[in-house]
């Protein structure tokens, strides 16, 4: 299908950008659309880490600070998975393994892509890599973590997968990456019993 880009120009250059296009796109009958405007919003893809223990059957989570989830609709401290943005030229194992020792203190042993989506198709650009991954000490204490020149205050603990699962339901876990994350850990898990 065609697309026909008439104009595109930036409406804010910063942490994140924002693009406005004006342009048409071919429909399913074959005609062009009317000339529409759209908005995009960027920044580099992110990479995310579903971090278990599989001995123990624990997930790795962290809590930490999120504005705009506080701006919006509560206390603004999430539970996550481990995850950060690329910088230019990173691969994203790398920046699973960065982000990993970053947020909890611990080193990736073993990391494998789940999945990679696009975090809100309608007007962001970025991609989330979702990893599985184990670390090499799952024994060693966690606790704060973050880095300090970055604002950050990150609490990382162990979490039994089923209690992470039942804080999905209860709504005590509303992250989007972490959901998918749990899920798919849960349905792996499953076809490994059968």
């Amino acid at each position: 299908m065609k697309v026909k880009i008439h104009r595109t120009w930036l409406e804010h250059d910063g942490f994140v950008k924002v693009e406005r296009a004006s342009l048409q796109f071919e429909k399913f009958n074959g005609e062009m659309s009317q000339e529409i405007v759209r908005h995009r919003y960027y920044r580099s893809d992110a990479v995310a880490v579903m971090i278990i223990d599989p001995d123990s059957r624990r997930v790795l989570l962290i809590r930490q600070f999120r504005y705009a989830v506080h701006a919006n609709c509560g206390d603004g401290w999430l539970t996550e998975c481990v995850a950060g943005m690329m910088e230019p030229g990173e691969e994203p194992l790398e920046v699973a393994r960065r982000e990993v020792h970053e947020e909890t203190g611990l080193r990736l042993k073993s990391a494998a892509p789940l999945i990679s989506y696009f975090f809100a198709p309608g007007g962001c650009s970025n991609q989330v890599h979702l990893f599985l991954g184990e670390v090499e000490d799952p024994g060693r204490p966690v606790g704060l973590a973050g880095l300090a020149h970055e604002g950050e205050e990150i609490l990382a603990e162990w979490i039994p997968l089923t209690q992470a699962l039942r804080m999905i339901e209860d709504g005590r876990i509303i992250d989007g990456k972490t959901i998918i994350g749990l899920m798919l850990l849960k349905r792996k898990l499953k076809r490994n019993e059968e």
